[in-house]
């Protein structure tokens, strides 16, 4: 089962790594991206950071569906990480008991708008996220636990 679904362009980092898996009970952290599976130097800084007593998959997109969909995933409590919202959409569109994600930290640059001091959007992130709202999946944006949340309705 999992336990929270985050967009974070950092991916795993201090807080998702100690913070999160304090405050939401998980036991294992998924890392799904198609190009952290390629790059080993970021695979081995991702585990050394990886908190002790929770277990770390780092995993690739197709990887992770698999898993999500196995009996295997059933009995954990997973936090899930993906650094963009067309990385989430294609999750959502096989696995389909993820239905809420905390949109958290998507990074600045050319071509992208800034939405919140946290967000910033391309028009490719926009169209994954209308699709995923379209679909009825709830999306908040809210970067640590005590944040207040904010639907992202309000951003598109």
């Amino acid at each position: 089962m999992v336990n929270l679904f985050r967009i974070d362009f950092r991916l795993l980092h201090f807080q998702t790594a100690n913070v999160w898996p304090q405050k939401t009970g998980c036991n294992e952290i998924i890392v799904a991206n198609d190009s952290v599976v390629k790059d080993t130097m970021r695979m081995s800084l991702m585990k050394i950071s990886a908190p002790h007593g929770i277990k770390l998959k780092i995993c690739s997109l197709s990887q992770t569906i698999e898993y999500l969909l196995s009996e295997e995933s059933s009995n954990k409590k997973i936090e899930l990480l993906v650094d963009s919202p067309k990385d989430a959409f294609t999750l959502t569109e096989r696995v389909a008991y993820l239905n809420e994600i905390n949109v958290a930290l998507l990074k600045g640059g050319e071509g992208k708008r800034m939405v919140s001091p946290s967000l910033y959007f391309s028009e490719e992130d926009e169209m994954y996220l209308r699709k995923m709202a379209e679909k009825g999946i709830i999306m908040e944006s809210y970067v640590a636990c005590d944040d207040k949340k904010v639907p992202i309705d309000k951003y598109l």
